[in-house]
């Protein structure tokens, strides 16, 4: 939108095109746009006041170590406290990039001067403190910033908590096939999370992308901790690998289901080639769930249009197939002609989607 005008008859066509029931709040639209025009800059600056703000934190920090005033576990408590309640204040009360990195940034270290000060021995106790610092954060202030990391560390507060008491990476396959299951929901009843108003609304887009790195994160972590264990005769990891590959599986399918009603593939000609190869990718990668996971993550988002977790997705796959083809335990002749044949495929698949585009369509 270049100008004010351009927003006003954009809304008045949004307004024109819907019943008659359909409002738009006219005065908050101009706010929010006038807010991304004030705070529109270029990234290259945006960078650059980040890690110039981050860098000022750490050295005020480094400051306040070098005169001993952290020594004391009771200083840092008040500190820690101080840097919490003042990272709020700020982030609740102004909306600039600038502020909400310094905010964020004491708000890091608050908490880690405010655990580090309780001198809490017990891992139990630690991940349940972080546990509940990100979730009063999170019901205190919803910015997408400050709610996206304390999703994460909620998230991973429970991870840890469960793996750290009982290390059965099974439990850690059940959390991600919840993660992955809540993320389908969400992108699924879009509209109907958001017409609700509430917390979660509030937060929804810091939470699909939570959700997004979060499952990512974690199959990347059981993935690692079958390597790690590979060579163990009762190997739980080995059998958690598989079955979230199976479980990837299915939802791959599945979405490619809504994906083929949604278009109104019906043919065989076109269906059976593409559930063949689905199935063909998937059964050879099974050792690796990680392209499983990215390929879910590719579709479903674009099912629903989500950018931002296909932009992650693709990123994974990448990833994925690297470390895949890194651990492969054939001769490098072999793997050169899986390189090969992996190129040819992809080539394939792009000239049968540009040979059957109509003229007019977009990508």
């Amino acid at each position: 939108m270049k100008n004010k005008q351009e927003i006003l008859n954009k809304i008045e066509l949004l307004s024109k095109g819907n019943e008659p029931n359909f409002q738009i709040n006219i005065n908050d639209t101009l706010t929010a746009y006038q807010h991304l025009e004030e705070n529109r800059s270029n990234l290259t600056i945006k960078i650059l006041s980040i890690l110039g703000v981050i860098l000022s934190v750490l050295s005020f920090l480094g400051a306040l170590f070098l005169l001993n005033i952290l020594n004391d576990k009771l200083n840092l408590i008040i500190c820690g406290s101080i840097f919490l309640v003042l990272s709020l204040y700020c982030i609740k009360k102004y909306n600039a990039i600038i502020i909400d990195t310094a905010s964020i940034a004491f708000y890091i270290a608050g908490g880690w001067m405010l655990i580090y000060g309780f001198d809490i021995h017990d891992l139990n106790y630690i991940f349940i403190l972080c546990f509940i610092i990100s979730l009063c954060t999170l019901l205190i202030v919803q910015r997408h910033l400050l709610s996206l990391l304390n999703i994460l560390g909620i998230i991973y507060s429970i991870i840890a908590l469960i793996n750290h008491n009982y290390q059965n990476i099974l439990f850690i396959t059940l959390i991600n096939a919840i993660l992955i299951i809540t993320l389908i929901y969400f992108l699924s009843h879009e509209a109907a999370v958001l017409s609700k108003r509430n917390l979660i609304s509030t937060i929804y887009n810091p939470l699909r992308l939570g959700l997004i790195l979060a499952t990512v994160a974690t199959t990347a972590f059981i993935i690692l901790s079958h390597y790690e264990t590979y060579n163990e005769q009762v190997n739980n990891n080995s059998f958690a690998l598989y079955i979230l590959s199976v479980l990837y599986a299915f939802a791959i399918l599945w979405v490619v289901y809504k994906i083929t009603s949604k278009f109104e593939i019906t043919t065989s000609k076109v269906l059976f080639p593409t559930y063949a190869l689905l199935i063909l990718m998937l059964g050879s990668t099974v050792i690796n769930p990680g392209i499983a996971c990215s390929i879910l993550l590719i579709l479903t988002c674009f099912n629903y249009q989500y950018r931002m977790g296909l932009s992650i997705g693709l990123i994974s796959l990448l990833l994925s197939l690297w470390h895949f083809y890194y651990n492969l335990t054939f001769s490098l002749l072999i793997k050169s002609l899986i390189l090969v044949i992996s190129g040819l495929l992809f080539l394939a698949i792009y000239f049968v989607i540009n040979s059957n585009k109509i003229n007019n369509e977009k990508i």
